[in-house]
């Protein structure tokens, strides 16, 4: 378990009641994790422990003492200081004490925090994906069939989080602590950044796509090797032959799907596949796998599983057959089975 003491800075304005809409939405998301209430709470104890001890430390001593002597004739001034040093003596045991009991306080709170503060994750199903804000207010948006893990809070001198699928990440701006996605490949680092990262397990291509600021790619295996790509670029990872290519794209063809749609340009057949088999919880199997290259271009919205494959049928050399879906026991729906041919007598790009 990864464990944390730092607390995120719209956290601690909520809880003096300074916090902004912004900063009130990210604590009500914050807060919705059953540990982090518990963390609020503590904090919440510490605070109202501790008011009485701000109010003391707020006492001028020294400005006590020179209205102390301004009373009395000079020939007293020396008894006087003396009896003044010993108030001031008094006065000071309670200081000390207050800061020994509050420096322990601060220490129990963080032996407290390291045990409430875990690692998260978010699953989406197939079909289905999902908006959050990690706990540095960096906004997400999480593709189907996805998975991300992340600590309830960010420590050290970086912001590392573990990406198995596709998501885009708003980073939020802080150049003293990047923000790392790692994921079975490589590394993407960035600070004040938007980018797309698809890294699903079994594809043959992984990829970054840059939508605004710039980002530093850190191979795993080999460290050495180092990328880093501008604005309207997109980085492609093949996973077979673990090299490396950069092209520009239309970035907002890439990130369409946060916004429900499924843009393809010249996209290989077996990438379309994929991502219609995440997006709609279908297994599709080619029986001809020389259509697995050809090329499809064409856009996706509001349509269903069915109205897509027929759509495919007209405007590619394609024909195919379905299966029902099942309920099994755990009464969730079975993955809808999808084979396609070839058109007999076509050719295929």
């Amino acid at each position: 378990m990864e464990t944390h003491d730092h607390i995120p800075d719209y956290l601690m304005a909520y809880l003096k009641g300074e916090a902004d809409k912004q900063q009130e939405q990210l604590a009500a998301e914050w807060l919705k994790n059953e540990e982090n209430a518990e963390v609020f709470r503590q904090l919440k104890k510490i605070d109202s422990l501790t008011s009485d001890l701000h109010l003391l430390q707020q006492f001028e001593l020294q400005k006590g003492l020179k209205q102390v002597r301004r009373k009395y004739r000079a020939s007293k001034i020396t008894s006087i200081s003396a009896w003044v040093q010993r108030i001031a003596a008094l006065l000071f045991i309670p200081v000390l004490l207050g800061g020994i009991w509050y420096y322990h306080q601060q220490n129990k709170l963080r032996k407290d925090l390291a045990v409430l503060v875990v690692t998260q994750e978010i699953n989406t199903q197939p079909g289905t994906k999902t908006h959050l804000f990690l706990p540095d207010s960096t906004e997400v948006w999480l593709n189907a069939a996805s998975s991300l893990r992340f600590p309830s809070a960010f420590a050290g001198n970086e912001r590392r989080i573990e990406l198995e699928g596709e998501a885009i990440f708003k980073v939020y701006k802080n150049k003293k602590k990047p923000f790392i996605v790692r994921t079975s490949s490589m590394d993407i680092e960035a600070v004040g950044t938007e980018f797309n990262v698809s890294a699903y397990s079994g594809d043959l291509k992984f990829s970054t796509t840059l939508a605004e600021g710039k980002v530093k790619i850190t191979d795993r295996l080999k460290s050495d090797q180092v990328m880093f790509i501008d604005p309207g670029t997109q980085l492609n990872y093949n996973t077979q032959s673990k090299t490396y290519k950069a092209e520009n794209v239309r970035v907002q063809d890439v990130i369409a799907w946060r916004d429900g749609l499924l843009i393809f340009n010249e996209t290989p057949f077996y990438e379309v596949a994929a991502k219609l088999g995440r997006w709609f919880n279908a297994d599709i199997q080619f029986n001809d796998q020389s259509i697995a290259n050809y090329h499809f271009t064409g856009t996706f919205s509001s349509e269903n599983l069915d109205q897509v494959m027929d759509l495919l049928t007209l405007s590619t050399p394609i024909t195919y057959s379905c299966s029902k879906r099942k309920i099994p026991d755990n009464r969730n729906f079975s993955k809808q089975e999808i084979k396609i041919w070839k058109k007999t007598n076509v050719k295929t790009q």
